[in-house]
C-alpha cells in the first residue's frame, strides 16, 4: 500500500519556491524594461556618429575627445637670433603623440624629436609660435606663444695696428 497523504511542510516549500521565482522573474523584467531606454539612446548616438563618418566629415569630429598633454618651455628673456639655430623645448609631453610646431614665419610646421626642435629664423620680427599634437586620428592645437626674433649683435671691429719692431 502506498502512502497517499501529503505532508503540509512540502506544500509550503513548493508555494514559497514558486513565489520567489515569480518575484525574481518580475525583477528581471523590470530591469530589462528600465535598461531599454538608455540603450536606445546609445544606439541613437552611434547612429549619429556613423552617419557623420559616412558623410566624409573630418576625422576629428567623430574621434573620441582625449586630453593630450604638452607645452612649450618658454623663457621671456630668450630671443631667437636671425640666422642662428634656436632650440624649442617641450615639457609634459606624451610618448605616443606626434608634436609639431608652426614657427609662425610661413614656412610650415616642423616635427619635434624627443621634445626638442631646432629652428632657424631668416628674418627678425614677432612671430606667433603654435604647438600642435596628433594622436589617434586627432589633431589638437595645444599652445600659442609670441617669440621675438632679433638681429644678432654685430661683433666689435678690432683695428689691427701694424707692429714695427726696430
Amino acid at each position: 500500500m502506498e502512502n497517499t497523504t501529503k505532508t503540509p511542510g512540502k506544500n509550503r516549500e513548493v508555494i514559497l519556491l514558486v513565489v520567489v521565482a515569480l518575484i525574481g522573474a518580475a525583477g528581471l523584467l523590470a530591469l530589462q524594461f528600465a535598461r531599454k531606454t538608455p540603450a536606445a539612446r546609445a544606439d541613437e548616438r552611434s547612429m549619429v556618429q556613423s552617419s557623420a563618418q559616412q558623410k566624409g566629415e573630418p576625422e576629428v569630429v567623430s574621434a573620441p575627445i582625449q586630453r593630450i598633454p604638452g607645452n612649450l618651455v618658454s623663457r621671456d628673456a630668450e630671443y631667437p637670433e636671425v640666422g642662428q639655430p634656436f632650440e624649442f623645448k617641450m615639457a609634459n609631453f606624451s610618448q605616443g603623440a606626434v608634436y609639431e610646431i608652426d614657427p609662425g614665419d610661413g614656412n610650415g610646421r616642423r616635427q619635434f624629436t624627443n621634445g626638442v626642435l631646432k629652428y632657424t629664423y631668416s628674418k627678425s620680427g614677432k612671430y606667433q609660435v603654435s604647438l600642435y599634437a596628433k594622436y589617434e586620428g586627432q589633431e589638437v592645437k595645444l599652445q600659442t606663444i609670441t617669440k621675438k626674433v632679433v638681429v644678432p649683435p654685430k661683433p666689435e671691429k678690432v683695428e689691427i695696428v701694424p707692429f714695427i719692431d726696430n
